[in-house]
């Protein structure tokens, strides 16, 4: 499984969702309530924690350099 940005992720839940055959579906078999799939699916709510965990996979904080700045 390839490292995908956060911003993929909504995709990602929106085909989990869809293999599942719906939000209800997807909600009982994760334990997340169906209205929070509905919002983060809508653009309404941030892609959750619980939810890229459902997904299989992990949130992982990096640092990455800024174009223009020295480095030692």
């Amino acid at each position: 499984m390839n490292a995908l940005p956060i911003a993929s992720m909504r995709s990602v839940l929106t085909d989990a969702v869809e293999l599942a055959g719906g939000q209800r579906a997807w909600s009982a078999k994760t334990g997340i309530h169906q209205s929070i799939i509905s919002e983060t699916i809508n653009g309404k709510r941030e892609v959750s924690e619980p939810i890229i965990n459902a997904l299989g996979y992990v949130l992982q904080t990096v640092c990455i350099p800024m174009k223009g700045q020295n480095h030692a």
